[in-house]
């Protein structure tokens, strides 16, 4: 009995002390590994990131919703790739809604930023289009989506992109002419509308290109994009999801002096299955050459609806490992840090992460809408 005991009080040491070597090895590695900055700095780690993990054709992010950070974030990694070649931003969002964040980028004019749904500031538009300014115009950044509509903003989006087309192809009476004039007579486009309009579109487009292309110039792509795009949420859509980027891939590939590069800022979720099929399916133009990267939220504010703290971000890394992570960083001043290169923390099968950018207490409240302030 008393040799029993013993051996329980030896495993129990046992267990305690390699608990404490374990989180001592992660802070080591912390300590030694992370690049920190301040929020005004934070192109300081987007550079670093860039020098780090080069010559890559698509930087996949993956983000949880609704945080400062990832606005400031995509704003300084679109700077630091720009020296890449990286002109093209990929959206969780569809293709109308980003053709008319493209119109405000060319044309300045507020009223398209005023007029867009969700509602929100834009600022990150407002910055992206000064950076465009001192760019030659083939070098310009652009928006482009490859995902889902949804009724509430989704349709009222395409519907003012349809009318801004037709503001600039006048109608010559085409089939596609009369089809898209028929809808925008309406007010609004309903989920019924866009599942008639939609498919009639894109078989158009499609069969007749060189009649629609001529035509509708360089609206053409524009709309074979948005008539693409699902139609109604679906959680598990990262196949239809990489079908739309095959597309716009093609797409660029025409367009643009060299082959495109993306960065694309998506729900964390989706790292898994979508980063996987980007770096390792056979039909994917940017096998190879896939940059996973994700993000930690450490007492930041965020939420869909009520505002509160949150510690959220790489929840599919070993549980012990992320609670060691959050501890040292509660206990850090610093807002900003980089994970690159050489990485402290484990990862399940199929979920490592090339890089690591962790947000501590970083912003001052939530954004305005889930995905841009």
């Amino acid at each position: 009995m008393c040799s029993i005991k013993k051996l329980f009080i030896f495993f129990t040491l046992f267990v305690f002390i390699s608990g404490i070597s374990a989180q001592s090895k992660i802070a080591d590695c912390l300590r030694e590994e992370l690049m920190t900055s301040t929020p005004q700095q934070l192109n300081k780690l987007t550079d670093q990131l860039v020098l780090s993990l080069p010559g890559k054709r698509f930087y996949l992010v993956g983000e949880s919703h609704t945080f400062l950070a990832n606005n400031d974030l995509q704003l300084e990694l679109l700077r630091s790739l720009h020296g890449q070649g990286v002109y093209n931003v990929a959206c969780e969002l569809p293709h109308a809604t980003c053709f008319l964040y493209n119109q405000f980028l060319e044309t300045g004019d507020e009223q398209i930023l005023a007029d867009l749904r969700p509602a929100a500031t834009y600022k990150l538009l407002k910055k992206v289009r000064e950076f465009n300014l001192s760019l030659p115009k083939e070098q310009q950044i652009r928006y482009y989506g490859i995902d889902y509509s949804d009724p509430q903003h989704g349709l009222r989006n395409l519907y003012k992109s349809l009318r801004s087309i037709r503001s600039y192809v006048t109608s010559k009476s085409l089939p596609l002419d009369t089809l898209i004039g028929h809808y925008l007579s309406k007010d609004s486009i309903s989920m019924s509308d866009a599942r008639l309009l939609c498919p009639q579109l894109n078989e158009s487009l499609r069969s007749e290109e060189e009649r629609y292309r001529s035509h509708f110039g360089i609206f053409y792509d524009d709309l074979l994009l948005m008539s693409s795009n699902m139609l109604g949420y679906k959680a598990n859509r990262d196949n239809s999801i990489f079908m739309g980027f095959t597309l716009l891939y093609r797409l660029l590939e025409k367009r643009q002096q060299t082959a495109p590069k993306f960065l694309a800022f998506y729900g964390i979720g989706h790292m898994v299955d979508l980063g996987g099929m980007l770096e390792e399916n056979d039909g994917s133009p940017v096998k190879g050459g896939v940059v996973k990267i994700g993000i930690q939220y450490v007492n930041c504010w965020g939420g869909w609806t009520v505002p509160s703290l949150q510690t959220t971000g790489l929840y599919k890394m070993d549980k012990k490992e992320l609670a060691q992570l959050i501890a040292y960083c509660e206990a850090q001043p610093w807002q900003a840090a980089l994970l690159a290169g050489k990485n402290c923390l484990s990862a399940k099968r199929g979920t490592s992460l090339d890089a690591v950018f962790i947000f501590n207490r970083y912003g001052d409240r939530k954004m305005n809408s889930w995905k841009f302030d």
